[in-house]
């Protein structure tokens, strides 16, 4: 357990207050994340793109206390009892450790999963010129990775199974142990931090199967859209730019986010292999608004979401292959907002 995470949980349970507040509604999810936070659990959480899994991994960093580290250490370690090579190897020269104290956004490190993502990316490798020079073990030939960045923190890896098998084998021990071993050196680092994942659903393309063993070391969580279209329009107002002097009637809000839910429903759900997020309607709340502005008018219409509605979904929609949409997109878009907006 990191600290100040199991005190900030608590707290905000004491004064009743939701340290999840950010995000709306999504109770159930809430609950179950920070219960495997406070039993000192790595989460990962299952959903597709743009329902807050990003915003409620910041927003739990963000609530974490002030931490004294030792300046310029890119592990964090703790003045009165360093971890790391560098430091450990300073206090030995007889060097004085100078401390500061970071903030809990400081301490939030985000990783994104990508085939492309090596070891060395995560965990760092040693520099073979300096290794000649210091030798393996000493710590100027180390050049660390993102990852041991989050010592004390919190790790948030996005899209987790888009990772390779290799990398995945990496962060093995990571994770049970709390020990980075890196490359083909005996060298271990410290590695003290909670992750919190996330993984795009399993019959979305471009993505690896996460192997059991890796998953042991998770607690997961399935999160999805918001449950009703008044938590949605309570997303838009909360977190939509409101353009001054011009109007959006409860009609038209209610149109925005209808017309864009309407792609997670029958019939239109059997067309899509990923339906329009949040994200989208928050684009096109805002797209209406600009729309009447560029046609000096100080209220959005519904011929508005007519124009704005095919630019603003396409890139965020994708045909299942087999949809007779698959080529075009644009047209899928079009059949939704007339059936959605007829009349």
């Amino acid at each position: 357990m990191i600290e100040g995470l199991k005190e900030t949980i608590l707290d905000s349970k004491r004064e009743g207050k939701d340290i999840l507040s950010v995000i709306i509604g999504q109770d159930d999810v809430k609950e179950k994340i920070l219960a495997s936070l406070l039993a000192g659990h790595h989460v990962l959480i299952e959903g597709p793109p743009g329902v807050g899994k990003t915003t409620l991994a910041k927003h739990i960093a963000a609530g974490l206390p002030q931490i004294d580290v030792v300046k310029d250490c890119p592990y964090h370690c703790k003045p009165e009892s360093p971890v790391c090579p560098r430091c450990t190897a300073k206090v030995a020269e007889g060097q004085q450790l100078e401390s500061v104290s970071i903030a809990g956004e400081r301490r939030f490190v985000r990783l994104q999963g990508s085939p492309d993502l090596t070891a060395e990316d995560l965990l760092g490798d040693i520099d073979p010129t300096q290794a000649f020079k210091y030798g393996p073990q000493d710590y100027r030939a180390f050049i660390p990775g993102k990852l041991l960045k989050g010592n004390r923190g919190i790790v948030f890896f996005d899209e987790l199974n888009r990772v390779t098998e290799k990398l995945q084998n990496a962060l093995l021990q990571v994770l049970e142990e709390g020990i980075a071993t890196i490359g083909p050196y005996d060298v271990d680092y410290p590695a003290n931090f909670m992750m919190i994942a996330t993984m795009n659903p399993r019959e979305r393309a471009g993505v690896e199967e996460l192997s059991d063993v890796l998953l042991d070391r998770f607690d997961v969580v399935k999160m999805g859209y918001p449950a009703s279209l008044d938590e949605e329009k309570e997303i838009i107002l909360k977190y939509g730019h409101r353009m001054d002097n011009i109007e959006v009637p409860e009609e038209i809000l209610n149109s925005v986010v209808g017309l864009v839910r309407s792609s997670r429903q029958e019939p239109w759900l059997d067309e899509l292999e990923q339906p329009a997020s949040v994200r989208a309607s928050l684009s096109l709340y805002e797209k209406v608004q600009a729309m009447a502005i560029l046609n000096d008018r100080s209220q959005t219409t519904i011929e508005d979401i007519r124009k704005a509605a095919v630019s603003t979904m396409a890139s965020r929609i994708k045909p299942s292959p087999e949809s007779r949409f698959y080529e075009s997109p644009f047209d899928l878009i079009n059949e939704l907002v007339e059936d959605v907006l007829k009349g």
